[in-house]
């Protein structure tokens, strides 16, 4: 039988403080993008680890205590929420071994990880070479056929419900494009063309989101302004996470 670490005497590990990310961040997602090798990012794999992954273990924990805080259905922590930098190329024609984009993930609990329902933060270096461009969001995106068929019968049958959701004013105000995604030129196979949830219907993916200013990833805040948002879409999310 395992062993606690307090039944043993030995003192639980603190719990990680999230103090914001750091100018320090940028600058090496800044530096990978246009170092993007195996000799660059060893001979700075330090600051990888003190400015990028540490933060960001410690922002997947300080969700994960806003969702149980607030009773919210959603997980936060760093086995759940962080993503590899390493790049799968194994059929890609780009073989950059790193990814030069940070991302975390918030899944809906109970959601299999071929069904992910959530939410989203990511930032990556702008494209006009300087600072850094911040994306928030959720949704489900580009989900596999059994859960996208199950999706597309929910908002066919509940699309009153879900319009109602998308139009709430607390919403639009903070997801003012409302639900977004690559869409199909026709309606799907077994249902109308005029159906009145046809533009929903289309989509392949089902997301909103909005950009963060890039201060905001400095602040020691930013778990209370990501969590006030995604408090926001709960019942957006929730009725995806129930299809």
């Amino acid at each position: 039988m395992a062993t606690s670490r307090k039944a043993s005497g030995i003192p639980d590990e603190p719990a990680p403080m999230f103090d914001g990310f750091s100018k320090e961040t940028f600058k090496f997602l800044h530096g990978l993008k246009k170092n993007n090798n195996k000799e660059w990012f060893e001979a700075h794999r330090d600051e990888y680890e003190r400015s990028l992954r540490e933060p960001s273990k410690a922002l997947a924990y300080a969700m994960g205590q806003y969702f149980r805080s607030h009773d919210m259905p959603v997980t936060g922590s760093a086995k759940t929420s962080l993503f590899r930098i390493n790049r799968d190329i194994r059929f890609s024609k780009d073989k950059s071994p790193y990814k030069t984009h940070i991302g975390l993930s918030f899944p809906l609990e109970g959601t299999k990880k071929e069904e992910w329902c959530g939410y989203y933060i990511g930032f990556e270096p702008a494209k006009s070479g300087k600072g850094m461009h911040v994306y928030v969001g959720g949704g489900v995106y580009m989900p596999m056929p059994p859960y996208l068929k199950r999706i597309r019968a929910k908002i066919a049958n509940d699309h009153a419900a879900l319009k109602k959701l998308l139009a709430a004013p607390a919403f639009k105000k903070r997801f003012p494009k409302g639900l977004e995604g690559e869409s199909l030129k026709r309606i799907p196979v077994g249902y109308a063309e005029d159906h009145p949830a046809a533009q929903w219907l289309k989509l392949k993916s089902f997301i909103f989101g909005f950009d963060l200013a890039e201060g905001d990833l400095l602040s020691e805040d930013l778990p209370e302004i990501l969590g006030k948002n995604f408090k926001v879409a709960l019942p957006v999310v929730m009725f995806f996470g129930r299809a």
